[in-house]
């Protein structure tokens, strides 16, 4: 969380952007969700494909803002996080089980193990390469880096479908 003091300068802030509703506001904290924004989950087929499904286990998926733009319930906000922070995250995510895997393999390969111990190393890198970027992810979210900050209002959905590009 950001005092107000903080918080950055939304024209010289490279941010991943995404829109979000206020749903709760308990003392000086606003509860967001985040909006579905893009076209994929809105056609007849998206039950089919499983974009309906990821678009609703994204709407559940609410986070804390500290309100000190004194926000109110139903209000859409733009929200961001830094483009190096989403980076960050990706190779916590991916790069560290991913090297682990296969270091594990690799190593139990060179050392001369058969196909059975080789796929065991494999799991156990990976294994490990879970643990450690679970480890990895929440100290950035203890340190408030993957923390989505307050950019700036966003339009009413109906002052959204109003406006037209010429």
């Amino acid at each position: 969380m950001q005092a107000e003091d903080d918080l950055p300068d939304p024209s010289n802030y490279a941010a991943v952007e995404g829109l979000a509703k206020v749903v709760s506001i308990q003392g000086a904290v606003a509860w967001l969700e985040p909006e579905q924004t893009t076209s994929c989950g809105g056609c007849a087929s998206s039950q089919v494909c499983g974009a309906d499904v990821f678009g609703s286990r994204l709407h559940a998926r609410r986070f804390p803002l500290d309100n000190v733009h004194e926000l109110k319930v139903g209000d859409r906000v733009v929200v961001g996080v830094q483009e190096s922070m989403l980076v960050r995250a990706s190779m916590t995510a991916y790069a560290i089980p991913l090297v682990t895997l296969l270091g594990g393999g690799t190593t139990a390969h060179l050392l001369g193990y058969g196909d059975g111990v080789t796929i065991l190393a494999t799991l156990a890198g990976l294994a490990l390469g879970l643990l450690l970027a679970r480890l990895r992810a929440k100290s950035l979210s203890a340190k408030g880096e993957l923390t989505p900050i307050y950019l700036r209002h966003a339009p009413s959905p109906a002052q959204s479908e109003n406006c037209q590009l010429n």
